[in-house]
């Protein structure tokens, strides 16, 4: 087997009792080709390609994967089976079509030519390669049974009519295209297929990769022409192969990255020899606990896609649809993440296959699956439909698993593989609006989730509920119910989040229940609750059809609302308050009966307002005053402080008042109902009260009472939070599935789309800081390995056309980036549900009064909704039709639209890679960048580096003088395996001869190298300290001066190699030097009992101190396979402790009101302040940094001066004990920033203040008044 010399292969990979013979065939890329004649022609009658679309896209894949020859038959079979039925010759596109079948059938056909060096060689180097490995074979002789996987049907087909005509060099291959899904549904089709393939009547078997999983007599060869991402795949190829002396043949492109990674990860070693005996045993034993990788990638194109049958499960997320083959791997996917989950493993078969005779079908035998998965979900065991055959079994009672577990809004949308973007506009950005010259700035649309119009798509009477929680931030005395959200399609998963309230916050949970399935009454009931709850909350006259409705909100019973463990969800329907749904949908308030006035039961859980319409203030009832009547004057109610009582005042002030029916009737105490606002805003402030003074008490007869109690009130006051909050995670999502399949995890993600000017919970600077990092160190690894003569110079250069700031931003153009940005504030007052409008009502009924009507038969009166915007769908049509909107124009605009700067572009992609990095480290890191389309091209995996780089052999560096190499070791703590490349690390280029091997260009990779190792150390240090604190500790660590100082104080500079008189005494002078001014600090350190400083900072240093630092870091990195083991070693051993001890927040410089200035300009805050005050002669100064208002740190010292360093100090020490106090408090970024020129100026005067005994301030007083005393 494989003794052919004509086949390039490599060793044989792996081989066990469980797993065959594995072998590489290597093949030549493809040379770019050019059409055929034959497509030629066909595209100068139809350049357009209007006609025999799918053809066209089928000639070019064959193209691609087996030649010129394959090409052009394609069109001979496509023709073949083209039948003209149809009689509109006037048809331009059946015209067409008929100039192109008659060219095709007068055309002359070449047969394959697979002589390279001949000018008619018309197969690629790929297909030639099968071809060998198949002429290999025949020493099997008879017994010989082989299997191809290719990926699409139309090779296959292709295939199969091209090695028939090679009787030559083939004659004992007979092959057979497996490529139709019948051989999967109908029992007799299989059968025969097995018979003939067991019998030699077809001995190869061309295979399609959905169909893999066919229950097939074993093969001596099985060669996988394609490669996918699947270890699922690898181990029904292994399983296909399990007879003695079987082969497994990979065929890879030479120079292929993909492949090569591919081969790693998917297969060999990487897939665990369990999966194999589960695959070989249909799925009929327990799933290992062992991880399975896959991607979730059909293989399928969307000519495949589009003629499957329309039973699937479609996903609202991403648009992705779940076919029955599609749903075996789902499941398998899902056994495998529940099995490592769990403690004790199950033992319970996946997949169990029953034959079951049904005589009413004439004997026919049939099977029915029975899938038990691992626990942990909603749903464990379900059997299948019966089908004909095993596999369409198997595959039948996975889809009806994951179809019920949709039904449970249990299925992982992520299980579903989301289609990937065409690169045919891989640079057009749709998104961009318009750009402003000025500023820089350009306007982009901004992404809506696409969940909400792929959901409107299902018009059934099913929905799913998600239950949403928020707990009583504001005190039990005012609760927030619980209220349901019912969409079309099944949310997916929402982590918990935060909604702030004026300095303290409540996290709003969410649970997801069944189903649920309404009658055409109830849907109608929703609709309309849905619209009550809308208009009321945003006092706007929303109107939207239920066709277009995408989520409707519905009230729980009191009784239920306490209770939302997982066992209640699933009797959700009958926890609705249908009552409280049929108050709203009746009215939108009500009055108060006589009867009732002196009932506290009727004011309980209530909201009123004193004007009887329904786009008005509300208030909260806080309860009912027997005490006081409409004649009483409170002396609390400032607004009747002009007036005898509250009646006079109603006299006065009331439009049309004409008296009350009863003068004794109890008020009503209130309290303000807020309106809607952003709970999104961590430091959002409480509305300013304007001079209109509220109502402290009202006169029940004059008011009406809201039909939506209270409690779901001030929950629905949060919906457009919580909706927008939604919208955000599914946008996370989508750009997750779309660009990273799935690879970064969405909390990361979600910070780094938030720029600080959305004033939110998190945004991406501290992201944005660590990819900033990881780019330039992937970048510079990059460059160097890919140009190894360059210099260093060269190399910045080269660098650039890849982490400028630009570059950044035209690859983030170009995959549409801007648009999922989040880079504005939460417009709450434009918010607006999906597909809902807003009509103006005041031209409805012209001249009519809010009257009030008597209802009869429940002792109430109710408000006439004929006087208001009705709900119905059908009055809304009028209204649309008489009416023209208020409406501004530029507000819709303002609420779809944003602008956006090309720095913020760059930096959220920056930032997105640092979300990677954080989620699965480099190499997820490298597909991110990947992902956004930079421009590095021969990578796929952080190995690479190491295989394609080029070091300078050891006989051009210089040599090393004894002992340096075993010191250098002692010192750094790691060990070099190429011990020459130290030697270029220490070498200078002042030795004559070696200029072209000295430390330069490792000092370029060192240098990236440790900048990414500091800020990493810096960010897992402080996990929550602030953007700019971190900048200004990454500088100080990464700085010459640093550097220099750790190089002499480790000893490394003593192993410099040089040949120059005044560098030695340049270098022998700052050791000097600096060895005193450490002792001198260390001793005002020990005496001040503080952190020993930066000693170093008033010196300069020769430059090669800090050179050779980053200059062996490179070098070790390189000796270490381009992996970060040995510098890690390096870094902890000398770095860490030198830089915890001397580099922190507090010894940043000799003076912490600088560095307090410098961390306040970078969060660009304007409300800074340090004010003194003089306690009196004996009691010294207090000095006191003010923050917005809030004292974050005090100190009083005999000075000025002192108590001004020392509040600084404590300030400092605040800032690191909480992190998120500049992001709670400080919300300056959205206003005109000040200059550097105005902080320098105004640092410089706070200094001198301080001195002076002055007040410090950053404020300009003659803008905002402030006093400074």
């Amino acid at each position: 087997m494989l003794q052919d010399p004509s086949l390039t292969s490599k060793p044989v990979l792996c081989a066990s009792d469980i797993r065959p013979v594995e072998a590489v065939i290597l093949y030549d890329a493809l040379l770019p080709n050019a059409e055929s004649k034959l497509m030629e022609a066909l595209h100068e009658i139809d350049p357009e390609e209007s006609s025999f679309k799918n053809t066209f896209r089928a000639a070019r894949y064959a193209l691609v994967e087996v030649g010129l020859c394959a090409s052009d038959l394609i069109w001979r079979r496509a023709i073949r089976e083209y039948t003209a039925n149809r009689n509109d010759d006037d048809d331009p596109v059946f015209e067409i079509a008929n100039k192109i079948r008659d060219l095709v059938k007068n055309w002359v056909f070449a047969m394959p030519n697979l002589n390279l060096s001949s000018r008619g060689f018309n197969v690629t180097p790929k297909f030639m390669q099968l071809i060998h490995v198949l002429k290999s074979c025949g020493t099997y002789g008879d017994k010989f049974r082989g299997i191809v996987l290719v990926q699409r049907s139309e090779v296959a087909t292709i295939m199969v009519d091209i090695i028939r005509t090679m009787i030559d060099e083939l004659a004992f291959v007979r092959p057979y295209a497996l490529a139709s899904e019948l051989f999967v549904t109908d029992g007799h089709q299989q059968c025969e297929l097995l018979d003939n393939f067991a019998s030699g009547k077809y001995n190869l078997l061309i295979l399609i990769k959905t169909l893999e999983d066919i229950d097939l007599p074993r093969a001596n060869v099985f060669i996988r022409y394609n490669l996918f991402e699947s270890q699922l795949s690898y181990a029904f190829a292994c399983a296909h192969t399990m007879v003695p002396d079987g082969h497994l043949i990979h065929m890879v492109e030479k120079g292929n990255d993909l492949h090569r990674r591919i081969l790693q990860e998917y297969s060999g070693s990487a897939v665990d020899d369990r999966w194999i005996e589960v695959v070989l045993q249909g799925g009929n034993s327990p799933v290992p606990s062992c991880p399975l990788k896959e991607t979730g990638d059909p293989y399928c194109s969307d000519e495949e896609t589009a003629s499957r049958p329309e039973i699937s499960i479609g996903d609202s997320v991403n648009g992705g649809r779940l076919f029955e083959d599609g749903a075996l791997l789902a499941v398998f996917r899902m056994a495998a993440n529940l099995q490592r989950s769990i403690t004790t493993p199950s033992l319970h078969p996946l997949f169990v296959v029953h034959p079951i005779p049904i005589p009413s079908m004439g004997g026919v035998q049939q099977f029915v699956c029975t899938v038990t998965l691992p626990p942990g979900l909603p749903l464990q065991t379900i059997q299948g439909p019966p089908r004909l055959t095993p596999v369409h079994a198997r595959r039948s009672g996975a889809y009806r698993f994951c179809l019920r577990l949709f039904e449970f809004s249990g299925l992982d949308y992520r299980l579903i593989y989301t289609p990937g973007r065409s690169d045919e506009n891989a640079y057009a950005n749709p998104s961009l609006l318009k750009s402003d010259l000025v500023s820089g700035n350009s306007c982009y649309m901004r992404k809506r989730p696409d969940f909400w119009v792929n959901s409107l798509r299902i018009s059934e009477e099913r929905l799913f509920p998600v239950v949403i929680s928020v707990g009583n931030p504001e005190g039990p005395s005012e609760p927030y119910a619980p209220i349901v959200i019912l969409t079309r399609q099944p949310l997916p998963h929402l982590e918990p989040f935060k909604l702030f309230f004026y300095g303290v916050f409540a996290t709003v949970k969410n649970a997801r229940g069944p189903a649920l399935i309404f009658d055409s009454e109830r849907l109608n009931d929703l609709h309309s609750y849905t619209l009550r709850i809308c208009r009321t909350i945003a006092n706007k006259a929303f109107v939207c059809s239920f066709e277009k409705m995408a989520y409707f909100i519905a009230p729980l019973l009191p009784s239920q609302a306490k209770d939302l463990s997982c066992s209640n969800m699933s009797n959700l329907q009958d926890a609705i308050d249908w009552q409280a749904v049929a108050r709203a949908n009746s009215n939108y308030v009500t009055r108060f009966s006589s009867d009732n006035l002196r009932d506290p039961s009727e004011f309980e859980d209530a909201v009123i307002q004193d004007r009887l319409v329904e786009f008005t203030r509300r208030c909260y009832v806080v309860r009912l005053r027997p005490d006081l009547s409409p004649m009483s004057k409170p002396s609390d109610s400032p607004r009747e402080a002009e007036y005898a009582n509250i009646l006079e005042y109603c006299r006065a002030r009331r439009k049309g008042f004409q008296g009350l029916q009863d003068n004794d009737q109890p008020l009503i105490e209130v309290s303000k109902a807020t309106a809607v606002l952003n709970r999104l805003n961590p430091v959002h402030k409480p509305l300013i009260e304007t001079n209109k003074t509220s109502p402290k008490y009202l006169i029940p007869e004059l008011c009406g009472k809201c039909t939506i109690p209270a409690s779901i009130y001030r929950t629905a006051l949060l919906l457009p939070s919580i909706t927008r909050r939604i919208d955000d995670f599914l946008i996370v999502k989508e750009l997750n599935a779309q660009f990273f399949a799935n690879m970064i995890l969405e909390q990361q993600l979600l910070s780094a789309i938030f720029a600080p000017s959305a004033t939110f919970e998190t945004d991406y600077e501290r992201l944005e800081l660590l990819g900033d990092s990881f780019l330039k160190y992937f970048s510079s690894v990059y460059v160097f390995v890919f140009n190894p003569t360059l210099s260093e110079g060269a190399l910045h250069k080269a660098r650039q056309h890849i982490i400028s700031n630009k570059v950044l931003t035209q690859c983030g153009l170009s995959i549409g980036l801007p648009s999922y940005i989040q880079g504005k504030t939460f417009s709450y007052k434009l918010w607006q549900p999906p597909n809902f409008t807003v009509h103006d009502v005041s031209l409805q009924h012209p001249g009519r009064s809010n009257d009030l009507t008597s209802s009869s038969g429940n002792g109430r009166r109710a408000i006439d909704t004929k006087t208001q915007a009705p709900v119905n769908d059908t009055n809304a049509s009028t209204i649309h039709s008489t009416s023209q909107s208020k409406t501004k124009h530029k507000a819709p605009d303002d609420n779809i639209t944003q602008w956006l700067g090309d720095k913020t572009i760059a930096d959220v992609a920056e930032a997105i890679i640092g979300a990677a990095y954080l989620s699965g480290g480099r190499n997820v890191a490298l597909r991110a960048i990947k992902a956004l389309r930079l421009p590095v091209a021969d990578v796929e995996q952080w190995e690479d580096f190491r295989r394609k780089a080029l070091a300078p052999p050891s006989n051009v560096t210089q040599k090393l003088r004894s002992g340096t190499l075993s010191a250098v070791e002692e010192i750094i703590g790691a060990s070099f395996k190429y011990p020459h490349l130290l030697s270029q690390a220490l070498t200078h280029g002042s030795i004559h001869g070696y200029e072209n091997t000295c430390y330069e260009r490792l000092e370029f990779l060192g240098d990236a190298v440790l900048d990414f190792l500091v800020v990493r150390h810096v960010f897992n240090r402080d996990d929550h300290m602030s953007p700019g604190a971190m900048t200004l500790l990454k500088s100080a660590m990464v700085s010459n001066s640093a550097l220099a100082a750790v190089c002499v104080r480790t000893g490394l500079h003593a192993y410099l190699l040089y040949e120059s008189y005044a560098l030695r005494n340049s270098i022998q002078s700052y050791a000097e030097q600096l060895e005193t001014k450490r002792q001198e600090e260390h001793k005002k350190a020990a005496r001040d009992a503080r952190p020993p400083g930066q000693y170093w900072l008033d010196m300069e240093p020769p430059k090669v101190l800090s050179d050779v630092v980053e200059s062996i870091i490179g070098a070790l990195y390189i000796s270490d396979g381009f992996t970060s083991d040995g510098v890690e070693s390096m870094f902890k051993k000398i770095l860490e402790p030198f830089y915890d001890q001397h580099v922190t927040v507090k010894t940043l410089s000799h003076h912490p009101t600088k560095i307090l200035f410098e961390i306040m300009q970078t969060q660009g805050c304007q409300q800074f302040s340090i004010e003194k005050e003089k306690l009196g002669e004996t009691h010294g100064t207090r000095c006191d940094v003010i923050v917005h208002d809030i004292i974050l740190a005090s100190a009083t010292e005999s000075t000025g001066y002192i108590a001004g360093r020392m509040a600084s100090t404590a300030a400092l020490d605040a800032l690191e004990g909480d992190p998120s106090f500049m992001a709670h408090n400080c919300s300056c970024r959205n206003r005109t920033q000040m200059g550097k020129k105005d902080y320098k100026n105004r640092l410089e005067k706070m200094l001198a203040d301080l001195e002076e005994g002055q007040n410090v301030t950053t404020e300009e007083d003659h803008n905002d008044g402030m006093e400074v005393d």
